[in-house]
């Protein structure tokens, strides 16, 4: 046999040998391909990799809640001549707690919860005891009745008990309320934070806005003993022009916000044994951004409010309106999240009170117009608990036109957890 036919033997008895060879390996998986053997009958249990989500059980639902505090207070040191002519010719001080509020908040069940929040006042000494003591702030039952599984969906809840006013616990997002009262707040534009009634508020997808809804009794917290028979109804609509963007302006709010209520008149009026429904609306818009770094509001709002004549039951409408604006400025955390935690706060309120000359009502300013001046240097110890030293000023003209002045110094604190 010559050389050439052996390697041409020997090849073709190598081929034939590698054929049950190959047939072993995709056996075994290889990287041939291979078909799995049919399941037996009566096998029904499922691939593990392809089980539906929906198979699993749901964890059971357990009643929850947390607690949080708020402390804020400050030496105040005051020199202005009003308070000197109370005081013999000399500047006042002292230390106060100006708030401590204690929160509880919880869920009690899928889609209900609660939150109950206790506020501190310092009570006169007609009532036989002057110390501080706690007083209800919030209390409310909440209702999520509207979900947003994805940001393009609504999302809505309801409470009622003792529940937010339309605007005030809105803007405490914007200003440092333990330096002091929003501009609202301090010109008795909306008297109070909270009040007993129910409201709604209705969040728009894509983080818009929302609308919110109030019925309230209309006095506020600080008179749970009302009997007005008169309720206040309020709107607010918000708007964020900038909450789908990463930057500074991503909290930037534009809301207007309409209050309409009548007061029960204290006068009896013909016929006999009437307690008429005197006008008390207000009213308002505001621009403000949240951010840390740069924080600012801009706030227009006036109260319209009526009262009798008792002498010849005329009634009197009287019109006050603040214009406020304010900035919080903490530079060196601008291009560095964890930079130095020193701001400055700077605002200016310019407040005219009411219009009308007749105004028999106790307790609310007769003056011509006042102006508010605040500035602060600040340093954030942690996280919402801060140390500031303040100046406030307050120029106002008295009913004869006799300009006086309030001056007062301040080592503000605070301290949250």
């Amino acid at each position: 046999m010559t050389r050439t036919s052996l390697r041409t033997l020997t090849i073709v008895l190598a081929s034939l040998a590698s054929i049950p060879l190959a047939a072993q390996i995709n056996d075994l998986g290889g990287s041939s391909p291979y078909v799995a053997p049919a399941k037996k009958s009566g096998d029904t249990k499922p691939d593990s990799s392809t089980a539906k989500k929906d198979s699993m059980p749901k964890p059971e639902f357990k009643p929850s809640w947390n607690f949080s505090t708020w402390i804020f207070g400050a030496y105040n040191y005051q020199t202005d001549s009003v308070t000197k002519a109370a005081n013999s010719g000399q500047a006042f001080s002292k230390f106060t707690v100006d708030r401590a509020y204690l929160t509880f908040r919880g869920q009690v069940a899928p889609n209900w919860g609660f939150r109950v929040t206790t506020d501190v006042v310092t009570l006169g000494g007609g009532a036989g005891y002057s110390g501080l003591t706690i007083r209800l702030k919030y209390a409310w039952m909440e209702w999520d009745y509207l979900h947003a599984e994805q940001p393009s969906d609504w999302s809505a809840w309801a409470r009622i008990g003792q529940v937010t006013t339309i605007e005030i616990d809105d803007e405490e997002r914007f200003w440092p309320r333990w330096i002091q009262k929003t501009p609202l707040e301090y010109w008795a534009i909306q008297p109070n934070s909270s009040d007993l009634g129910a409201g709604t508020q209705v969040n728009f997808p894509n983080k818009w806005g929302n609308a919110y809804f109030l019925l309230d009794n209309g006095s506020g917290y600080t008179n749970a003993t009302d009997v007005d028979r008169y309720k206040d109804a309020a709107l607010r609509l918000s708007l964020w022009p900038m909450g789908r963007s990463d930057g500074m302006f991503k909290t930037l709010e534009l809301n207007g916000w309409y209050q309409a209520g009548r007061t029960q008149s204290a006068v009896v009026t013909a016929p006999p044994n009437i307690h008429p429904g005197l006008e008390n609306n207000a009213y308002g818009v505001f621009l403000g951004n949240a951010d840390p770094r740069f924080q600012f509001g801009i706030d227009y709002a006036g109260r319209i409010q009526q009262v009798i004549n008792p002498a010849d039951s005329t009634r009197h409408s009287n019109t006050s309106k603040v214009f406020s604006g304010y900035i919080v400025v903490r530079p060196f955390i601008w291009n560095d999240p964890k930079g130095t935690p020193v701001g400055v706060i700077l605002r200016y309120d310019n407040f005219t009170p009411y219009s009308d000359a007749y105004f028999p009502t106790a307790g609310l300013s007769t003056s011509t117009k006042a102006n508010l001046f605040i500035a602060t240097l600040f340093w954030d110890v942690a996280k919402q608990s801060s140390l500031g030293i303040s100046y406030q000023g307050q120029t106002q003209a008295d009913p004869s036109g006799a300009a006086f002045e309030k001056t007062m110094y301040q080592l503000n604190y605070q301290v949250t957890f």
